[in-house]
């Protein structure tokens, strides 16, 4: 990401520096509006950007799991590091979903979630992560792993949720 830059202190420990802006700016640094799609890219995505999508959550949450456990077990240093590519794969996630968004002209206010439809799910996912890295700028590693295991993967889950039955009333009109 862009915006956001791994700083070596000098004590050896990397943070996060993310924008300090409204909800579209940390939106555009996760997932950058200003790359349009072609229109065979279009066609790729229509078929294939639910399965992207999930696969690159599925990833992400993983990844996540372990990060928390590094930030538990006080390794500031590799749990930030692991962090950062946690944070790098959520913006894999997010550009599959503005691509399969836009490629499939979906309407996240109708699409049910857990957390009430994909466009609160997305405004919750950006909100816990302003939150976290703000956490992260205050070294608050303890508040990190908390809100992985208590916001981010249940967030990440509705999306999982969602999507995966997206796909399946998807594949089952073919």
């Amino acid at each position: 990401m862009k915006e956001i830059l791994l700083e070596q202190e000098l004590d050896q420990n990397p943070t996060l520096n993310p924008p300090t802006g409204d909800w579209n700016t940390l939106n555009e640094t996760i997932a950058p509006v200003n790359a349009p799609l072609a229109r065979t890219d279009l066609s790729i995505w229509a078929e294939s950007g639910l399965d992207i999508a999930l696969t690159c959550v599925e990833r992400v949450k993983g990844s996540l799991i372990r990060s928390a456990e590094l930030f538990r077990e006080e390794d500031s240093v590799r749990a930030n590091r692991f962090f950062l590519q946690c944070v790098e794969g959520l913006q894999r996630f997010m550009e599959a979903i503005r691509n399969t968004k836009s490629a499939m002209q979906l309407d996240f206010t109708k699409i049910p979630t857990d957390m009430g439809n994909l466009s609160d799910t997305e405004k919750s996912l950006l909100f816990i992560l302003k939150g976290m890295f703000q956490n992260q700028e205050r070294k608050e590693y303890e508040e990190i792993a908390d809100k992985i295991e208590y916001e981010l993967l249940t967030n990440l889950s509705a999306w999982t949720g969602a999507l995966g039955a997206l796909r399946n009333s998807l594949v089952g009109r073919n």
